[in-house]
């Protein structure tokens, strides 16, 4: 395979190739996937939205299940089964012809889609140690936007060639994408790296340990993990920007033309396919913890300069925007690969499945409620918007900044229970922070300071 700048992990053919097949998949069909329903029922916009909901909401406990799934059986089993789930819900899709019928479909694909999220990250800390965690993780974000970007350009084409024809055509490419991308991670060989007895332990020890396996009580009590999640969460509403924000609030409030939306979600995609991996490169010297604050203080900067635009005429106001939008997409560039290295780095090995699939809860609750809060904040104007969104990421950084330092290394050695806290250095301690960006080979258990696209 053509290096391009990949990170040299293990087999990264077969990992790159089922992260493009996959997702140029995902963006061929993604344009198209609400349409589908109404090009093929008689249910009404609302009818098919509320369905898409209902199902989508019911998937929110098996992002935690998945996180079991991982650590009982393997991240690279759950992988490939997400795969096989999402290929299974777009099967249904052409006979979804009811409102159960689009939620059960619905439900199916976004089931494999929090299997996909809980087992992803943690392959790749199987694969990668070091800043190399990180590239790894940034490849993965500039292959996404970019195959999502020419797979949707490729949804187009067709359409304008084939008409509503077109949306069995893709439908029928993302099931196959979906089934060759599981075919390719199933050839992928992990590493064991399942956690052994504890050193010096007795053989009566190690068959039968006097305290049980770690598991979901380890992970909830590890109060600094569970705070900077939350924290978290509040950071990735700002990533509601381009998608969701922007559009209206360019169009209803600033009265800038139709056009400037997509401009703007294209500056943003465009950026992060050139960018990332150089970025990622640029600030591997700073410690995962500090990237993550900045971002949020960076979205701050954002939405005060989002508001500020507001004040000048229409015509520079559109010039204004592209550095904001460039500012906004660097604070994704260097926050996103340093969160999901330092949750997946810092994860005990035993519990590493459960730890991503709580971080990965945080999009999945902002997600309910993103869309509540920009209502009712863009029916009350640029003030508004500015204001919560603003001071929501200035919480989420000073959040942040209070726990993330907090969180201990994985797997120290010790009889101590993996997943619980010792008095040992951790990664707010100045030595262990420094160790941690850039362990050796023989540190490899040392902490190395997880399909949606963002």
């Amino acid at each position: 395979m053509i290096s391009l700048g990949l990170p040299r992990i293990p087999q990264r053919g077969r990992i790159f190739s089922s992260v493009f097949i996959d997702t140029f998949g995902w963006g061929l069909f993604a344009p198209l996937a609400f349409l589908y329903f109404s090009y093929n029922t008689g249910l009404s916009f609302s009818a098919i939205g509320s369905a898409v909901s209902a199902g989508t909401l019911a998937t929110l406990p098996t992002a935690l299940l998945a996180g079991w799934l991982v650590d009982r059986f393997s991240p690279k089993a759950v992988l490939v089964s997400s795969n096989l789930v999402t290929a299974l819900g777009y099967g249904l899709y052409p006979f979804a012809s009811e409102w159960t019928l689009i939620a059960v479909a619905t439900f199916l694909v976004m089931a494999g889609d929090r299997l996909y999220w809980a087992s992803w990250p943690v392959i790749v800390v199987d694969l990668a140690s070091g800043r190399k965690l990180d590239a790894t993780y940034a490849a993965v974000g500039t292959i996404k936007n970019f195959t999502v970007a020419t797979g949707a350009l490729a949804s187009s084409g067709l359409t304008v060639v084939l008409g509503h024809g077109a949306a069995d055509l893709v439908l029928a490419l993302n099931v196959v994408t979906s089934l060759v991308a599981a075919v390719l991670l199933a050839g992928v060989r992990i590493p064991a790296t399942r956690p052994g007895p504890e050193p010096g332990a007795t053989e009566e020890e190690q068959e039968n340990p006097g305290r049980p396996a770690p598991g979901w009580r380890d992970a909830f009590t590890d109060h600094a993990f569970t705070g900077f999640c939350f924290f978290f969460m509040l950071l990735t509403f700002a990533w509601a920007l381009p998608s969701t924000i922007l559009p209206a609030y360019s169009v209803e409030i600033m009265e800038l033309p139709d056009w400037t939306p997509a401009l703007f979600l294209g500056i943003n995609s465009v950026a992060i396919m050139l960018a990332q991996m150089p970025v990622t490169a640029r600030v591997s010297h700073v410690p995962r913890q500090r990237l993550i604050v900045r971002s949020g203080l960076i979205f701050v900067v954002v939405f005060t300069g989002l508001y500020l635009v507001t004040k000048v005429p229409a015509t520079t106001a559109i010039v204004v925007l592209v550095p904001v939008m460039l500012t906004f997409t660097l604070g994704e560039m260097i926050s996103l690969p340093a969160a999901n290295a330092l949750v997946a780095s810092s994860a005990p090995a035993a519990i590493r499945g459960r730890y991503m699939s709580l971080f990965q809860l945080s999009w999945a609750v902002s997600g309910l409620f993103i869309p509540l809060l920009a209502g009712f904040v863009l029916d009350r104007g640029a003030l508004w918007v500015c204001a919560a969104f603003g001071g929501i990421a200035l919480l989420a950084a000073i959040g942040i900044q209070a726990t993330a330092y907090r969180i201990a290394p994985a797997d120290r050695p010790g009889p101590t229970p993996r997943g619980a806290k010792t008095g040992a250095p951790g990664p707010d301690h100045p030595s262990d922070q420094a160790a941690s960006l850039d362990p050796g080979p023989s540190e490899s258990t040392r902490p190395v300071s997880t399909k949606d696209v963002t």
